[in-house]
């Protein structure tokens, strides 16, 4: 059996041998390598440990994906994340904040373990990273807490000061860890100098220019007192790059942790903790009407020749094809205007900061947890000729960027396919615009070159969850028909499906226009029928009078 053990602490120090002759030891000791040392009494403080993303983990599961999660351990207090698992996820974004009161150097180690959640069978460890807490709270460069580049007070300020000390109380600290004496300020305003272990430091030298932020900024003093930490080697704020490890695997990376950690005295000066969730999203709702389309190819052929298409128009978000929208078909255009006053309404949730929508889908019918896609905010704008017997052709498409989106025209004269070449300086965002409708052209690109195809009248409109819960519209003319009211469209009596109307389709096709010829001919046909009726039966007539005379 292994031994027990019975270590009762660990030795955390530093040896150095000093080689002196008699001469030097008749003259002087050498200097103490710790002459100034911190307290070592203990000490209760507060441990943040911000854990922002995991980069590039190692896959661990089948499709060379991982489903990971957190452990933390502070001192004997234990943090476990595995409800909160991602899907399939080499590069998560965590977002945690781990809090633990805790007392050095009693608890001067931190764990933070990266986990791959299973749903079968014991979760597997992809890799961890081990913090000494003591050392950077005892460090003269101040690890416990990185400062920041400016001492901006401003509380509404997302930049605000958030160490509990300030910085000439901090930059006295740091004098008496390396045995200096304490910091001397002189002078005022541009002429504010400041004397550390003999060297000078005017406040000129560091703000040369303008700041963006000079009305929230700190007393001149405390400014000045930053830049000499900044000077002198001070930790500033940034977060670090840890590699993850495990023994499984000895000395080969599987992956990195993006953190930082504060480490803050417990008292009543404590700072209030930095959100660092991930962005939310925003539900929004996106309504399109379809009006009309103008100038669309006729891709067909009626029965007497006539060029003609039965259009109708499909709308879908990138990505969520499977979610498209289709307007009813007008059937039978021989102009290449189609009208529909067609109402689409699209659900989804927004990242405004990184201008994308958020979809969560199962990836294949065996997943059994749905992956988050991040997509752009681009909409597919199609227009199709409907058959009845084989595939819709696809006339033409476009596609419109709800941030980056080309002005419409207003007019369907002055709808050309040069508005895609509008400068990015003069597009719009529906999120700013809210509102915008006119006539964007579809085009057809298959050849190699766009071939303007048709134009299709939109609106788009754009709202969020309260606005559209307060102002509910249906999805084409479905009740509730409002903002706006859409009424049926005013079509041409020829449009019309003709399987479902033969009749109909004789009357305005042949009838409408031929009518008088078809009486004509049916009148000569009439006179043909009795003319050789005539002619059949006139021998057999002719015959029996011949016979009825004789016989009398």
């Amino acid at each position: 059996p292994e031994p027990e053990d019975h270590t009762v602490g660990r030795f955390k120090g530093s040896f150095k041998i000093y080689r002196i002759t008699e001469e030097q030891q008749q003259v002087e000791e050498p200097v103490l390598m710790f002459s100034n040392l911190p307290s070592n009494a203990s000490q209760d403080v507060i441990v943040r440990i911000y854990v922002i993303a995991a980069i590039n983990l190692t896959p661990l599961d089948y499709g060379g994906t991982v489903d990971p999660f957190l452990w933390c351990s502070i001192g004997k207090q234990k943090f476990d994340e595995s409800a909160y698992y991602q899907t399939k996820k080499i590069n998560p974004e965590f977002g945690k904040m781990f809090e633990a009161r805790c007392s050095l150097p009693r608890d001067s180690q931190c764990i933070i373990k990266v986990y791959d959640h299973d749903l079968i069978g014991a979760n597997d460890l992809i890799g961890q990273t081990t913090i000494d807490l003591e050392d950077r709270f005892l460090s003269w460069k101040r690890a416990n807490c990185g400062l920041s580049k400016q001492f901006i007070v401003d509380k509404d300020d997302k930049d605000v000061w958030r160490d509990h000390l300030k910085p000439i109380a901090i930059l006295k600290r740091v004098c008496v860890l390396r045995g200096w004496s304490q910091p001397v300020f002189k002078g005022k305003g541009t002429t504010l100098r400041c004397y550390v272990n003999g060297s000078e430091y005017k406040l000129k030298y560091f703000e040369s220019t303008k700041k963006e932020k000079d009305g929230k900024l700190g007393s001149d003093e405390h400014r000045l007192a930053l830049y000499v930490l900044h000077e002198l080697g001070a930790v500033p704020e940034h977060f670090e790059s840890r590699t993850l490890f495990n023994d499984d695997c000895p000395g080969i990376p599987q992956g990195k942790l993006h953190l930082w950690v504060d480490i803050f005295p417990y008292d009543r000066n404590l700072p209030p903790p930095i959100d660092i969730r991930p962005r939310q999203t925003e539900p929004f709702v996106l309504r399109l009407i379809v009006w009309n389309t103008h100038d669309v190819i006729l891709a067909d052929e009626n029965i007497m020749g006539e060029k003609m298409s039965d259009i109708f128009v499909k709308i879908y978000m990138e990505g969520l094809e499977k979610y498209n929208q289709e307007t009813d078909v007008h059937f039978r255009s021989l102009t290449g205007e189609g009208n529909f006053n067609w109402r689409m309404c699209y659900d989804f949730d927004y990242l405004k900061p990184e201008q994308k929508v958020v979809s969560f889908q199962r990836k294949n019918f065996f997943s059994l947890d749905k992956e988050e896609e991040k997509l752009e905010p681009i909409l597919h704008v199609q227009v199709y000729d409907y058959d009845t017997f084989s595939s819709n052709d696809l006339i033409g498409w476009c596609y419109l960027s709800l941030v980056n989106l080309p002005p419409p025209t207003k007019t369907s004269k002055e709808c050309k396919l040069d508005i895609f070449d509008t400068p990015t300086k003069d597009r719009i965002s529906i999120f700013d615009k809210k509102k915008i409708r006119g006539f964007w052209p579809v085009f057809d690109d298959s050849m190699g070159e766009k071939e303007l195809t048709g134009k299709v009248d939109l609106e788009i409109e754009i709202l969020t969850g309260e606005e559209a819960e307060e102002k509910p519209a249906g999805q084409g003319r479905n009740s509730p028909n409002q903002y706006p009211t859409l009424d049926p469209p005013n079509r041409p009596m020829t449009s019309f499906n003709f399987l479902f109307n033969p009749l109909k389709i004789f009357k305005i096709l042949i009838w409408d226009k031929m009518k008088w010829k078809i009486l004509t001919g049916f009148i000569i046909l009439l006179v043909i029928v009795l003319l050789g009726l005539f002619i059949y039966t006139s021998p057999q007539a002719i015959n029996n009078a011949i016979y009825n005379a004789i016989g009398k």
